[in-house]
């Protein structure tokens, strides 16, 4: 969409000029060519919905007197279908039902203006799909006038059939089973015009066909109004008519130009080297399911087959040598697949399967063992045998499948990472991997790789005592093993955060935390910290507390830690937060601090149990600066609210000493110890 060169055509409900051009700036680096009119008054408001349509509508709650209600009323006055957003100062949910109840399509604080232009895109493609509905459905309206014309005058007999009975027939149909006019026909059961001896074969026939579409012609005795019978060819296919879905039926009654048609019909959906299908008719059959799959209920799998070896067969036996390998590959696809897949050869060296499987784990357990059968398979080529490997794309053929050039796309993507990671690999089409690009796409994968295959793990560092209570404290740590590298939470959440993995990793670590704690048997409490995406998690609470019942664990064995920044943005969800985990025991914490009088008032808000100063600062202590006042000041705000502190990121001596002075509850840092594997610190040990 953002890519597009048509303008979008902007109307702006906003007094400041800078906050305008602000919310311009934003839509214009994200691609957009934004043609924007600010307006400030009503009378203005209804001069620029009189003169043109708009794009988008971007308003304050109020605007000198025009109030979004107005907005709304104006837009539907004049006709307009513009979607509004609502800018306001915060995130208020009560707000934001409140908007949405009046018209409105969405609520943004205007600081947050990455998700301005989410929402805004989300918006402008909305539209551009009701525009193209309502010119399809304009289009469609024209096609069924012309089509119903040419039923009515058509020399072949068509009907339609719902649940079984006649919704339409027309002339040529009513005259083949010699009828006086359509009405006798209404309503008419279509097993009434097809001879008793067939019935059971038609039934089945039925439900062949809702498997499998293109298996649509029934040779059968047709039965005629008096009760003599003829020799009929139907053919069946899916139709609307008024607008609702149905079957069409076409009935030939000679038996030679149905075969000929049917062998045409055949002989054109080949392709002319391997004889299964071609890629024409695949797609063609492929959207053919989308459209009948929500009907039947019958799911399925797409799956994209490509040789890894091709590039290297074809630079040494050249065409006839590939030639023959497709040729093998094909033999061989048709011995090890059903009847019920459907293959088809798609371009060079790549097939695709269509496999009547609803289960995701089930059709890739079938990929595997097509890669693992191939590779003890003997391929020749001008007599030398070549061992193949196969690289296998899946993607579900479901409800949301827009088209079958889609689906294609969605199933070849993810054959595309297979073949990355070495090829004779199945990979499973995933949104968020495979619409990516460049280095997030790899760092999304290797997440979910980290997540399914038991590559993550704890580490765990101690917060030791400075002055005050001992009591035994450890931050768990999580880290990611890739093939390079060991990745830190800094180089792992913000990927994850953009591809909606983050709050799903924070589930693991606090369901790793509390077992490795139980099983240590260690009386201990570990900080554990959440990233901005489980602060918008509706059942992170209850996670929490289902947790704690699991393991039957004390409640202070987990100290849930929170961002200050994130904090302010997700404010009023951070309170209801804290306010449920007090209820259940659970301590918390706010980390980053800085001495400012926003993070003063959050501690006011919140009232955690600890306040963790913001590591970068402890470790600027040694150059002097604001950093030591820094420090200071936030442990003073604490200390005045019954607040413990933490000072973490201590590295060296000098640090420690500077700290000392000012009655800092905790530290932690390498100084002290590095992350450990256990949690078997001896906390006695350590004196100042």
């Amino acid at each position: 969409m953002a890519n597009d060169i048509k303008p979008v055509h902007l109307l702006l409900l906003e007094p400041s000029s800078n906050d305008a051009e602000t919310m311009i700036t934003t839509l214009r680096n994200h691609g957009y060519p934004v043609r924007a009119t600010q307006v400030v008054k009503e009378e203005d408001l209804q001069e620029q919905l009189s003169r043109q349509s708009w794009d988008l509508c971007l308003t304050r709650a109020k605007v000198n007197d025009l109030t979004t209600g107005r907005v709304i009323e104006l837009i539907d006055e004049y006709g307009r279908d513009v979607p509004v957003i609502l800018i306001t100062g915060e995130d208020s949910e009560e707000q934001l039902i409140a908007a949405l109840k009046s018209g409105v399509k969405d609520l943004v604080p205007f600081k947050s203006q990455e998700r301005l232009f989410l929402v805004a895109r989300r918006e402008l493609e909305n539209l551009d799909q009701r525009k193209l509905r309502k010119k399809a459905e304009l289009q469609l309206s024209e096609t069924e006038k012309r089509c119903s014309l040419l039923l009515d005058s058509s020399q072949d007999a068509i009907a339609y059939i719902h649940d079984g009975m006649h919704i339409y027939a027309n002339q040529a149909y009513v005259d083949l089973f010699d009828f006086e006019d359509q009405d006798e026909l209404l309503c008419m059961p279509v097993m009434d015009m097809i001879e008793s001896s067939c019935h059971d074969d038609f039934k089945q026939f039925l439900r062949q066909y809702a498997k499998n579409p293109s298996n649509n012609t029934f040779a059968c005795m047709g039965l005629k109004s008096d009760g003599s019978d003829f020799e009929a060819i139907m053919t069946v296919s899916n139709a609307t008519y008024d607008n609702e879905a149905c079957t069409q039926v076409l009935i030939k009654t000679s038996n030679d130009n149905a075969e000929l048609e049917a062998k045409v019909k055949e002989l054109s959906a080949q392709d002319v080297l391997t004889g299964l299908y071609n890629q024409t008719y695949f797609q063609e059959r492929l959207d053919e399911v989308i459209s009948t799959g929500s009907q039947s209920g019958q799911g399925r799998h797409l799956l994209f087959i490509e040789l890894d070896q091709f590039e290297t067969i074809e630079k040494e036996f050249g065409i006839t040598g590939t030639d023959d390998i497709i040729t093998g590959v094909a033999n061989w696809l048709e011995q090890n697949t059903d009847e019920e897949t459907l293959l088809a050869r798609y371009g060079n060296e790549a097939f695709m399967a269509m496999v009547d499987n609803e289960s995701p784990s089930a059709v890739k357990t079938f990929a595997e063992k097509l890669c693992h059968d191939v590779k003890d398979h003997l391929f020749e080529i001008e007599g030398k045998t070549q061992k193949l490997t196969f690289s296998i794309g899946i993607t579900p053929v479901g409800d949301q499948a827009n088209s079958g050039k889609e689906l294609i796309a969605n199933a070849h993507a993810a054959c595309v990472r297979a073949f990355k990671k070495g090829g004779d690999n199945v990979k499973a089409f995933n949104k968020t991997i495979d619409t990516s690009s460049g280095e997030n796409s790899e760092m999304i994968e290797k997440i979910h790789d980290a997540i399914e295959n038991g590559k993550l793990s704890l580490l765990f560092q101690p917060i030791v005592k400075l002055h005050g209570d001992e009591r035994p404290l450890y931050q768990s740590l999580l880290r990611m093993q890739t093939e390079d590298a060991t990745l830190t939470p800094e180089e792992i959440f913000p990927v994850a955060e953009s591809a909606g993995l983050a709050s799903k990793l924070d589930r693991w670590v606090l369901m790793q935390s509390l077992k490795q704690l139980h099983k240590s048997k260690v009386k201990a409490s570990l900080f554990v910290y959440l990233s901005a995406s489980a602060l918008t998690d509706e059942g992170m609470v209850n996670f929490i507390g289902e947790l704690f019942k699991s393991t039957k664990m004390p409640k202070t064995s987990l100290v849930i830690t929170v961002k200050a920044q994130d904090a302010l943005t997700y404010l009023k969800r951070v309170i209801l937060m804290s306010q449920s985990l007090k209820k259940i025991g659970v301590p918390f914490a706010i980390s980053h601090l800085h001495e400012n009088d926003e993070h003063f008032t959050l501690m006011d808000q919140l009232l955690p149990d600890y306040a963790i100063s913001d590591g970068d600062v402890t470790m600027k202590l040694a150059e002097g600066g604001d950093a030591l006042s820094n420090i200071t000041r936030v442990c003073q705000e604490a200390h005045q609210r019954d607040i413990l502190t933490v000072v973490p990121k201590v590295e060296d001596a000098a640090s420690l000493a500077a700290l000392w002075p000012l009655g800092v509850g905790y530290i932690q840092g390498l100084y002290l110890q590095a992350p450990m594997d256990g949690l078997n610190f001896d906390f006695s040990s350590t004196e100042f």
